[in-house]
């Protein structure tokens, strides 16, 4: 007697219920986790953008008091010139002044709303002050209206959020900032000082001071 073994297999379809939920239960993990990530992603992108600026403010304060000397606190080369100093150090592409939001230098930003820093308040920044757009982008906006050697800094220009502690921050070349024994100068770049003011405030989630970056 032969024995004849045969092997059959049976494919069945999905039907069009079950590839409907299959889809919908996608799409819900999906709409769950997507935001997160982008978020995750987008934060990562300001840290570079960041470290980048802070790396470059940095060379540019080291180099311009090597070759000048430690005028910073001296009433013989005051802020003034200081201040010029670093300006000259960068590729400047285009020069802003006065009216900058009106004619679409900047973005209107998140946490302007300050009493503390008078030169910082939206008015100020958006009617009266200079913008000064590097070759990469940034835009550098030096507090006019005393001898401070404070800075707004947007590490990433026009593009989002425009928010401080986000990619809008406060950088001070300033005398309070020398450190140590030996008085070493340590260039501050912070989120919330001048900018961001408020209880709460008006920005939440940012990054209150470069030297927290690593957690941020």
């Amino acid at each position: 007697m032969k024995v004849d073994f045969c092997t059959k297999f049976i494919f069945r379809a999905f039907t069009l219920a079950e590839v409907l939920i299959t889809l919908g239960i996608i799409g819900i993990v999906a709409a769950m986790t997507l935001p997160a990530l982008i978020s995750k992603i987008e934060k990562a992108v300001l840290k570079s953008q960041i470290k980048k600026m802070y790396s470059t403010l940095t060379q540019v304060q080291q180099k311009v008091m090597f070759e000048n000397g430690d005028f910073v606190t001296s009433s013989n080369f005051g802020y003034n010139e200081f201040n010029e100093a670093i300006i000259k150090s960068f590729k400047i592409l285009q020069v802003c002044e006065k009216n900058v939001l009106a004619k679409g230098c900047i973005p209107k930003y998140q946490g302007l709303n300050t009493s503390k820093c008078p030169a910082f308040s939206e008015n100020s920044i958006y009617n009266t002050s200079t913008v000064y757009v590097l070759n990469d982008g940034t835009f550098l906006i030096p507090y006019h209206m005393d001898w401070r050697s404070l800075w707004l800094v947007d590490v990433n220009g026009k593009k989002g959020p425009n928010k401080a502690g986000y990619d809008l921050f406060e950088v001070a070349f300033d005398e309070n900032f020398l450190r140590g024994s030996n008085k070493t100068p340590v260039l501050d770049f912070i989120g919330k000082g001048c900018l961001n003011q408020g209880n709460p405030p008006p920005v939440k989630g940012g990054l209150d001071n470069y030297k927290n970056i690593d957690r941020w």
